[in-house]
């Protein structure tokens, strides 16, 4: 089996964009604050932006699973814009796994 990518640039409902596989690695849904922070982050290296934090539940009969993915979507940007992002949106959710695990009760 392969190992899900952090983060990965995809085409997103036709538009560029990027896609954070959040909950794989974090085990947690992003917080407002920490997409508040990337948002900041990202406005300063493109004109505009849309980011989308999903929770997405599949059920079957043996199985269970909870999905948690924010994706980063770019109307008005290129592919090629969209790559460019990719190692600053890596960065960010990196920080956010590395910040909650160093936090303890």
């Amino acid at each position: 089996m392969q190992e899900a990518e952090l983060a990965f640039a995809a085409e997103i409902e036709g538009r560029p964009g990027i896609v954070v596989n959040f909950g794989v690695y974090a085990g947690r849904e992003a917080t407002p604050a920490e997409v508040e922070r990337l948002g900041a982050n990202l406005l300063g290296r493109v004109s505009s932006l849309e980011i989308v934090c999903e929770r997405r539940e599949s059920f079957g009969p043996d199985r269970r699973a909870e999905l948690y993915q924010v994706r980063v979507e770019l109307p008005g940007h290129d592919a090629e814009e969209a790559s460019a992002l990719l190692p600053a949106v890596e960065a960010w959710a990196q920080d956010c796994i590395e910040e909650r695990r160093l936090m303890t009760p």
